[in-house]
């Protein structure tokens, strides 16, 4: 069975995988926060969606966590909601839908598995990149993270990673993180939603053409799918 990603915007995506939905990083709040103007809307609204089997949540900041829109997905869907204790601490549910997440830990979901690892992100209190696995593929969805050391570790088949820079990658160790994970395909995130975050991630197809690397870069418009068979 293939594998279907659809993107939202920012580091929101609908992961098709092994028949299920899993929703990364919910942000479907359009309002300005704080000092950010959001410049890119969500790309379907909270309304829209479809059934939600999995929620996964890198940490808690508004643009990865929207916690409202999170907990009407969680009232409609009764999904399995995987992120670090602290964040599940705010999320209106039984506990028996939440599942608590360390840096390691790993769990099976739908025969699916989910495995936890560092991510570094200094403006955050406990932010986790997460490996989703299945028994054929494999896909390492970053969060917001700079470089760690456990991207020397990790293989995946597909690669989801920030390129906005400022407390995450930007385009150059987007890059480098790519070449040590090694996938077949990279997707890039996290880039363009605020003003702060400029980059033109077609810039990435220039970095691999030419050179020994295979990774092939897939830029997925706003609201579009991309399939991997």
């Amino acid at each position: 069975m293939g594998i279907k990603i659809r993107y939202l915007g920012h580091s929101s995506f609908i992961i098709n995988m092994n028949g299920c939905n899993i929703l990364t990083d919910p942000y479907f709040d359009n309002k300005d926060k704080c000092s950010y103007k959001r410049l890119i809307d969500c790309a379907m609204p909270i309304t829209k969606i479809p059934d939600i089997d999995t929620v996964l949540i890198s940490h808690e900041h508004f643009d990865a966590f929207d916690i409202e829109n999170t907990n009407l997905i969680v009232k409609k869907n009764k999904p399995k909601i995987i992120a670090h204790q602290s964040v599940l601490n705010k999320i209106d549910c039984n506990d028996n839908y939440k599942v608590p997440m360390d840096e390691y830990s790993t769990r099976t979901i739908n025969d699916i598995t989910y495995t936890a690892y560092p991510a570094h992100h200094p403006t955050s209190f406990y932010p986790l990149s997460y490996l989703i696995a299945d028994k054929k593929n494999s896909i390492f969805f970053a969060g917001d993270t700079l470089m760690t050391r456990e991207h020397d570790k990790i293989k995946a088949d597909i690669a989801i990673l920030p390129i906005g820079g400022k407390t995450t990658l930007d385009l150059g160790s987007a890059v480098s993180v790519a070449k040590k994970i090694r996938p077949k395909y990279l997707i890039p995130m996290s880039y363009n939603t605020f003003a702060h975050l400029k980059q033109d991630p077609h810039i990435l197809k220039n970095k691999f053409e030419n050179t020994r690397y295979t990774i092939k870069p897939v830029v997925i418009d706003l609201g579009k799918e991309w399939n991997y068979k």
